[in-house]
């Protein structure tokens, strides 16, 4: 069973074959994604994205149809992600984070330095839908919780099927205060 049946249960049958291709991994495997993304932030946010990045959260680039390769690999129920987003010949950027089975419906999904995030994961009329449940700071057994809005806030993700072999991603980030300080969003396709 891999992480997303696991975690889905009975609802990952409602998602569309491509959807179910893209998490389709046993231990051990991998496959690769590749598309291009629209990434964008106020630049009041900058600083704060910097310090996200600087521990291994987020793409810090800005820009339009950035070239993007995602990697997953498979261990031990754990999805290791790798995000390389090419913005020309010579400017390059990287995004690696784990996901872990939490409990049902959710996932954690680690960053560096012990950062990471609670994902609650649903499937309404198709699309494959993520919503952040608060981030956290831990170091062995101690774990401290850091609301949404103390960040950048609350963290949506949704995958839609477009085509047999293709899907659209959204990702957005919108603050209660500051309405939205981070997304990308763009097409994909499984290799």
């Amino acid at each position: 069973m891999t992480l997303l049946q696991q975690v889905l249960g009975e609802d990952w049958h409602k998602l569309p074959p491509v959807i179910q291709q893209h998490y389709q991994l046993e231990d051990g495997q991998q496959n690769s994604l590749t598309g291009s993304m629209t990434i964008a932030y106020p630049t009041y946010c900058f600083p704060l994205i910097w310090l996200i990045h600087l521990f291994g959260g987020l793409a810090l680039w800005r820009g339009d149809n950035v070239q993007t390769r995602v990697q997953k690999t498979t261990t031990a129920n754990t999805l290791h992600w790798q995000r390389i987003m090419t913005y020309s010949a010579d400017i390059c950027d990287y995004f690696r984070s784990q996901m872990y089975y939490f409990t049902d419906h959710e996932v954690i999904e680690m960053i560096g330095f012990g950062f990471g995030l609670r994902l609650k994961m649903t499937v309404h009329n198709g699309d494959l839908l993520y919503q952040s449940q608060g981030h956290f700071w831990q170091y062995g057994k101690l774990r401290v919780t850091l609301p949404d809005w103390l960040l950048l806030g609350t963290a949506t993700i949704s995958e839609h099927a477009v085509s047999a072999d293709m899907f659209e991603l959204n990702f957005t980030i919108k603050h209660p205060w500051w309405g939205e300080t981070y997304s990308y969003r763009g097409c994909f396709h499984l290799l």
